[in-house]
């Protein structure tokens, strides 16, 4: 017996077009890490960021570090938060044990996760949604407060401890410089060496690469990124405790509040935070990395929250809605739509496509980002109107309830 499936009349819109949103975001955001070394290369670490020459790229670049990075991980995040909740609830109702079942799906999304990150792409982060999600039902039926309290803490405390941890490390990559262990030529030397492979290398010597010098790396760090992904897991579920998408009138306020209290705290923190890393203050190179990073994990969710309940907001019209449903449809498959950002990008970036890596400006990766969402959206519109769910989607649902709840 499987439970009930959400009827097409019962889908709350706004969530999918947010989510629709949300990829958009990440796509962009990712787009530096598909085009160049970013898990290999620590000369950031040492010099600082460095703006491009251009003055086109420079402000892409801009835009991009201020509106983008670090503000829609987070909106995915909450999301996933949320989903759970509506997830688990409808189990619940329907005397279903949703812990197992939730458990289950996990499972999936763990094995998922590892795949894309070990054969496709090391900037995965299902594994980490996945790991994350365990801890989920522990919280279900906690009071709201108790709920804020963990948000508070965890945002503050992780914000605190990854600031330092990347501030020690940029300070004992400078002592080894300093004092010769290593040079900044070979360095150079190494990341050239890698960006050559990542653009002309074979599957196997790109796979080889990878995976010892980023996706092994990436999964022994996992345990330490997960108390940053709770708390935003932790907002999406308290949203859904208290009902606030699915009666946007009745908690009206709150979303104006938030709306508010995002903008006036996100803005100047992301401001301060962009300022740092690029030089803006004058600190010492291997200092701004942890500073601007620390920075950046509060003032994304804050941003983020300003970005989620405007557009709540605005789709209380009706007009504005029908504009923005295109988005819901990449939204509605977003675990397809996530995966294939990943096999579009490598195939135009790596040697086993176009190998373009290490070839594109700022300006004209955000072009591309933007040809395929464009064609993400036209897909996915399409798709639907002949399937209830994305293909990755599908195969989720099965796998969750094929030995039955």
């Amino acid at each position: 017996m499987r439970p009930n499936t959400i009827a097409p009349h019962e889908r709350i819109h706004s969530l999918d077009i947010i989510r629709g949103l949300a990829l958009f975001g990440i796509l962009l955001a990712n787009m530096v890490a598909f085009k160049t070394l970013t898990f290999t290369d620590i000369e950031v670490f040492l010099n600082g960021a460095t703006l491009p020459e251009s003055t086109l790229n420079a402000g892409v670049t801009l835009f991009t570090e201020f509106f983008i990075v670090g503000k829609f991980y987070p909106m995915f995040s909450l999301l996933f938060g949320l989903g759970f909740y509506i997830f688990y609830q409808r189990l619940e109702a329907q005397a279903f044990s949703p812990r197992a079942v939730f458990y289950r799906r996990l499972v999936f999304l763990l094995v998922l996760g590892l795949f894309h990150l070990f054969f496709i792409w090391s900037g995965d982060i299902l594994h980490v949604y996945a790991i994350t999600g365990f801890l989920l039902p522990f919280f279900f039926h906690r009071a709201g407060k108790t709920i804020v309290f963990w948000i508070v803490g965890l945002l503050l405390v992780t914000s605190l401890v990854t600031g330092a941890f990347i501030m020690l490390s940029g300070f004992g990559l400078q002592y080894s410089m300093d004092e010769g262990m290593m040079s900044a030529a070979e360095m150079k030397q190494e990341t050239e060496a890698g960006s050559a492979i990542m653009r002309s290398g074979s599957l196997g010597e790109i796979l080889s690469f990878r995976i010892t010098n980023e996706a092994l790396p990436v999964l022994m760090q996992v345990l330490f990124v997960v108390p940053s992904i709770l708390p935003l897991f932790l907002i999406g579920l308290y949203m859904g405790k208290n009902q606030m998408f699915h009666d946007v009138e009745k908690n009206l306020k709150k979303w104006k509040v938030l709306c508010l209290v995002g903008l006036i705290v996100g803005i100047p923190l992301t401001f301060l935070g962009v300022a740092i890393s690029y030089h803006g203050l004058g600190l010492p190179a291997y200092l701004t990395q942890g500073i601007y990073q620390g920075i950046n994990m509060v003032s994304g969710p804050f941003l983020m929250l300003f970005y989620v309940s405007a557009v709540v907001l605005l789709l209380r019209n009706g007009k504005i809605q029908q504009l923005f449903m295109p988005f819901a449809s990449v939204g509605r498959m977003a675990l397809t739509n996530y995966l294939l950002q990943s096999l579009i990008a490598v195939g135009i970036f790596y040697g086993y496509g176009a190998g373009l890596f290490g070839q594109v400006s700022s300006s004209v990766a955000f072009l591309i980002a933007l040809v395929i969402y464009i064609l993400q959206v036209f897909v996915s519109h399409f798709y639907l109107k002949r399937f209830k769910q994305g293909p990755m989607e599908s195969l989720w649902r099965n796998w969750t309830y094929a030995k039955g709840a």
